[in-house]
């Protein structure tokens, strides 16, 4: 049930409460849960959320592509670029990929440190409005409203964009080791296939590491209400393994069935590339909004917490 917002106060969840697992759905029948969902991410417009998610991860790819550059060529390791190329090839739809192939040839012919510094002030500024983004939307489908001051907001904010680019950096070098691995099974007379199903493995692996912990890592942060961090939840899983499945299939559809660059000329990569975006923050509302329907029927089931001014 929805409770009406109190802009003067918060609904933390403490430890001693919320115990039970949230694997349980809050105590929600699977159809009750599942129309619950729907209905909250149709009631809070989180589809708008999304498409004002994937406007500021436009306006923050360039910015983090530069910063990623230029750090990957100060590290003592070969392939580091190609590797970054790779990545966004397997990830990305025909066109899509193209236009960050252009970006990344671009910015390695053209980098200066004034680039460099002016792409740290554009990627902050980004990376801030994507996190006030996703908080909004999940301050809606909680049913509070935000009583952080908003040096609290900016500087978490801050905060998150700088981890996120830790662990994308992390992630992009942790992929070198994978075709390395491969490559050292099959010269010492392991099995090719072998090699070859750790070198994918690997890849998957990582890349389920990294959007499982930031997923998880958004929706406690983001909401303004005090929630129990969890790697795994629900809607965590939910938003990794949809991200994989949607790009997939939207690369499937691309590839195979539309035909962007027909219709849209040399701008069907940046359109290809903006949908994509938008589907992966509807993906990442949706989870948000399942973890806030597991909330909800828990809360209804413990009965409504006292409200109290605790800083988060």
């Amino acid at each position: 049930m929805a409770q009406t917002p109190n802009r003067g106060s918060r609904m933390p969840v403490p430890h001693h409460r919320f115990a039970n697992s949230p694997w349980r759905l809050g105590g929600l029948s699977v159809g009750e849960f599942l129309r619950r969902s729907i209905q909250g991410f149709r009631e809070h417009h989180l589809d708008a959320r999304s498409a004002q998610f994937a406007y500021y991860s436009m306006l923050f790819i360039a910015p983090l592509l530069i910063l990623l550059i230029a750090v990957l060529a100060q590290l003592p390791v070969e392939g580091e670029i190609e590797g970054l190329s790779e990545t966004a090839g397997r990830a990305l739809p025909a066109g899509a990929d193209a236009v960050l192939m252009r970006q990344i040839t671009d910015i390695q012919e053209h980098s200066t440190l004034s680039l460099v510094l002016f792409s740290l002030l554009v990627a902050g500024f980004a990376g801030s409005q994507l996190f006030m983004t996703v908080s909004r939307g999940l301050n809606a489908a909680y049913h509070v409203v935000e009583v952080r001051r908003a040096w609290q907001v900016h500087g978490l904010a801050l905060l998150v964009t700088l981890g996120a680019f830790v662990l994308l950096l992390a992630a992009l070098l942790l992929l070198l080791v994978g075709p390395i691995l491969a490559q050292w099974l099959v010269d010492h007379s392991f099995s090719p296939p072998l090699g070859l199903l750790l070198n994918r493995g690997f890849r998957w692996s990582v890349w389920g590491l990294v959007s499982l912990t930031c997923a998880s890592v958004i929706y406690w942060l983001a909401p303004s209400i005090r929630l129990r961090w969890s790697l795994l939840t629900p809607g965590s899983l939910f938003a990794t393994l949809g991200w994989a499945a949607t790009s997939r299939g939207f690369q499937f559809y691309v590839n195979n069935v539309g035909r962007y660059n027909e219709t849209y000329g040399t701008i069907g990569g940046a359109i290809v590339l903006m949908v994509w975006l938008y589907l992966t923050g509807a993906v990442l509302m949706i989870g948000g909004q399942i973890n806030s329907t597991i909330y909800a029927g828990q809360r209804d089931q413990d009965g409504p917490l006292p409200p109290t001014d605790a800083p988060r």
